[in-house]
């Protein structure tokens, strides 16, 4: 993996320089998107909610509120935020956190994640049974149309247990893999963090197995055009220039 070298580009108004330390030449949060006015992001940041990002105009992440205070989901709330969506493979549905979530008039998802899944991961990576690893596929695929759905629609809180890892992921997920296109690549954390490895490509991988696992009535249920190989590439190629990177 080597940093890329590349001319001035402009993405929402920022121009990215070409520099040998993407880190350097990281925006703050605020300069990537512009806030539409539908939610208050100024209000959200002062909140002090660790590793707060913005996704876009209208959503955010971070580290997961289930141990915080539960005024900060309060202020989520009253801010425009709708949805939280916690990505802990440890979270649930029915859990306590789920139920405050709701009690402060926000919905909750439970998106369990992790890179180490089947559906990511080659046949031989996996010490599952075929029919148990297919069975782990089957289940992801029939979720993602509602995890699409909420990435689509907006005004949502995403996190896992630090708000790094999983959420780039699965930002990279909804970016590269669902049928409507994000309008810009996601910034992932080690364009922030100094410290944070750059994991873009490692990502990327994830996604090509994705696709590579899942069959034709997969793609037709998920609503991915024949020529979405195509599309993805594409994609691919926009996330890594975002990122500072190009294989």
């Amino acid at each position: 993996m080597k940093i890329l070298q590349i001319p001035s580009f402009k993405v929402n108004n920022f121009t990215f320089k070409s520099d040998s330390n993407p880190v350097k030449n990281a925006p703050i949060e605020d300069e990537f998107v512009r806030n539409t006015g539908s939610v208050d992001i100024a209000r959200i940041k002062s909140l002090g909610i660790k590793h707060f990002r913005l996704i876009d105009s209208n959503s955010i992440r971070g580290v997961t509120l289930a141990n915080q205070k539960h005024s900060i989901l309060t202020e989520l709330k009253e801010c425009g935020i709708n949805t939280i969506v916690d990505l802990r493979t440890e979270g649930d549905e029915s859990s306590k956190y789920a139920e405050t979530c709701k009690e402060n008039g926000l919905n909750y998802i439970n998106f369990k994640l992790k890179v180490n899944m089947p559906i990511f991961n080659m046949p031989l990576a996996t010490k599952l049974t075929a029919e148990e690893r297919q069975n782990e596929i089957n289940a992801f695929i029939k979720r993602l149309p509602d995890f699409f759905q909420v990435m689509d629609e907006g005004k949502y809180y995403m996190a896992c247990l630090l708000g790094l890892h999983r959420t780039d992921l699965a930002v990279v997920l909804n970016y590269l893999v669902n049928p409507k296109e994000p309008k810009t690549p996601p910034v992932l954390s080690h364009m922030y963090m100094k410290e944070e490895t750059n994991f873009t490509n490692k990502y990327i991988g994830a996604m090509k197995n994705l696709l590579k696992n899942i069959t034709a009535e997969h793609k037709k249920y998920l609503g991915l055009p024949e020529d979405f190989i195509t599309i993805f590439d594409a994609r691919v190629l926009k996330l890594r220039l975002m990122n500072g990177i190009l294989k």
